[in-house]
């Protein structure tokens, strides 16, 4: 009897096996499987959308325009927040071998323009007189796909549209309410509160930390350059988390911890007795204008 049937039996009990798939023919994914995602390139890594969080806070407190509180400053005065608003740029993303690479913010027609964004916190309720209805607290852009584990910006608005018209500038920057018009430039920062007085006598305060640019030469309006002894950009980095995945707090209380905000109406950057402990805290020397970033306190991230 031939051996040949008994062959043929074994070599269709393997192809059943999927043991002899060169042998049995037809090695090509069936037409109606599809591949398996795992098998595929690895992802692109091109740029993603991100969006980077801010929390408002006073101290470990929500920031909220309408609310009390007690014993803030170096006088431990009740206040409550007139302003919060602080403008950005340069921001970076920062991987976890130090490479910082740049965020490229949004053009949005409201609250970003060329690389310069405004954080937003008060909503002109309460006591919060110096603002507008609309808030933003976050940075929205697009960046090379993770992992990052930390952020870079500075606070404030690059020298080259700092000086211009304010009249011909576009959202953000062209709120009157964050101008120095006798200075020619923008508030890069406002951290402003409000102060019900009782002694020594009944009355109001109102503490103003505008951080800005000073020590400035030349007049746009007469086409010369200007140019600033201060510039006044505090350089934030924050390291060790996820800028994508968690919030960054922004702490209106670290800013006046030290301040007298029931005796001294503020800093508007050019004064030494009220200038000193904000600029400190917001990361900047007021004495040198040189960049202090182990001295801020403005940022954080909370556990």
């Amino acid at each position: 009897m031939s051996r040949h049937p008994i062959a043929l039996l074994v070599l269709l009990a393997a192809c059943g096996d999927g043991l002899l798939l060169t042998a049995c023919g037809d090695n090509e994914p069936h037409p109606d499987v599809t591949p398996d995602a795992s098998e595929e390139p690895d992802a692109d890594p091109g740029p993603r959308e991100v969006a980077i969080r801010f929390t408002p806070k006073v101290g470990s407190a929500p920031f909220a325009c309408g609310q009390t509180y007690a014993a803030m400053g170096a006088e431990a005065t009740a206040i409550t927040p007139r302003d919060f608003r602080v403008y950005v740029h340069d921001v970076k993303l920062i991987r976890p071998d130090g490479t910082q690479v740049p965020l490229t913010l949004a053009q949005d027609g409201a609250w970003q323009y060329q690389g310069v964004a405004l954080l937003d916190f008060e909503d002109f309720t309460g006591g919060c007189a110096d603002g507008t209805p609309e808030t933003n607290r976050e940075l929205r852009g697009t960046a090379p796909a993770g992992p990052y584990d930390g952020i870079a910006f500075s606070i404030g608005v690059p020298e080259a549209l700092n000086h211009l018209d304010l009249t011909t500038q576009p959202a953000p920057l062209n709120l009157s309410g964050l101008w120095w018009s006798w200075g020619l430039g923008h508030v890069f920062m406002a951290v402003v509160t409000h102060a019900e007085i009782t002694t020594p006598q009944p009355g109001t305060n109102d503490h103003y930390v505008h951080v800005g640019s000073i020590d400035c030469t030349g007049n746009p309006a007469m086409g010369q350059p200007v140019t600033c002894a201060k510039p006044n950009r505090p350089y934030i980095e924050l390291r060790g988390f996820d800028p994508t995945s968690r919030p960054i707090t922004a702490d209106f209380g670290a800013v006046i911890a030290r301040s007298k905000l029931a005796t001294t109406l503020g800093c508007h950057s050019f004064t030494q007795d009220s200038c000193a402990f904000p600029f400190d805290f917001v990361g900047l020397n007021w004495f040198t204008g040189s960049q202090t970033p182990t001295t801020q306190k403005l940022f954080r991230v909370d556990p």
